[in-house]
């Protein structure tokens, strides 16, 4: 049984990067790891080959070239800002329901897109909220 969605209602400027949130699973509020990138976001195009994927290993995806790497840089980010913006300990500043556009919104439409600049755009953007320092032990 899932736990109920946080309301994750403490904004500021606090975000963990992909790499704490590989090594402190334990910090996962809401999502699990064992979680399919396919039940959490619209893959659409990548859903044969990345689908099986958890959330456990998106934070490991390396990048590349083309669609295929680009898809894994943007999902290392957005996967960790999803955990920040559901983590109710850190002030980030995004929301996942409530920020203009809606961050899974956001992302499955730069997933539908097909562009490599629009997945890496939101990727970099996400990456900039990851970074601005982590509180969590």
């Amino acid at each position: 049984m899932l736990a109920a969605p946080a309301s994750a209602t403490n904004i500021g400027n606090e975000g963990c990067t992909p790499g704490y949130w590989k090594n402190h699973s334990d910090n996962w509020e809401e999502y699990t790891t064992a979680s399919l990138l396919t039940n959490n976001f619209e893959l659409g195009r990548f859903d044969a080959k990345w689908g099986g994927k958890t959330l456990e290993d998106a934070p490991s995806f390396k990048g590349g070239t083309g669609l295929d790497g680009a898809f894994q840089i943007m999902m290392r980010a957005p996967v960790a800002a999803s955990l920040n913006a559901a983590h109710e300990g850190l002030g980030y500043p995004l929301r996942r329901f409530d920020d203009p556009g809606n961050m899974k919104a956001t992302i499955n439409a730069a997933l539908a897109s097909g562009s490599r600049s629009q997945m890496l755009k939101l990727a970099k953007m996400y990456d900039g909220y990851n970074n601005l320092g982590c509180p969590l032990n």
